[in-house]
């Protein structure tokens, strides 16, 4: 047996860093865009490249987006 390394994707929310895979059968995914996709369907967003998951924003009364400061890590 040997062992060989792979090239996998997953998204972090810059923010709190929690996974978009967390909680979920697999922890990342061989095609980039897929992983993005997967992060989306989860509640995740991205504004100026960067992600939030779900707890980390919400949007003001003007829908203005709001990042949750206290869960930065």
């Amino acid at each position: 047996m040997s062992v060989k390394k792979v090239e996998m994707y997953t998204v972090v929310c810059d923010n709190c860093g929690v996974s978009a895979d967390e909680g979920t059968e697999y922890s990342c995914w061989n095609d980039e865009n897929y992983a993005k996709d997967v992060a989306m369907e989860s509640g995740f967003i991205k504004e100026d490249n960067n992600h939030y998951c779900p707890k980390c924003y919400s949007y003001g009364d003007d829908d203005e987006l709001i990042i949750d400061e206290s869960r930065k890590k």
